[in-house]
């Protein structure tokens, strides 16, 4: 794994609250993870990139590019993090990944969304190094 990959994917399990976190490609595979406990998502990569692609589906009904989404189980939510290939892009196909993470409960969102543009940043920058 990319050592700038793995850092920001450390950063992220520091959060209270951040139990897993994947960075997937937009075809399934799983490009690094990491996880405090199971369930993670080495094995979801399928997953994630389908539950972002019918993200991106309802975003261009909607007229927009996805930011974000946020999927609650009673296990703890779920959210998606397009990753740009480049700063600060928004047409929806200049999106090379997806940051992912599995929270201990919805009270961790705020934390996280608080600290998920600098972590974005760093998974996009490694990204791009590590391609």
């Amino acid at each position: 794994m990319n050592p700038e990959l793995a850092r920001a994917l450390d950063d992220l399990l520091s959060i209270k609250g951040v139990m897993a976190v994947a960075v997937v490609d937009l075809g399934g595979e799983v490009l690094a993870s990491a996880q405090h406990e199971p369930p993670g998502f080495a094995e979801a990569g399928g997953l994630v990139a389908a539950a972002l692609s019918a993200s991106r589906v309802l975003g261009g009904f909607l007229g927009g590019g996805l930011e974000q989404a946020v999927i609650e189980f009673r296990g703890g939510p779920i959210v998606l993090a397009p990753v740009p290939r480049a700063p600060g892009a928004t047409d929806p196909g200049e999106i090379q990944v997806v940051l992912t993470l599995r929270l201990s409960g919805l009270a961790d969102l705020g934390r996280v969304r608080f600290q998920l543009p600098r972590v974005v940043a760093q998974v996009a920058a490694a990204s791009r190094r590590g391609a």
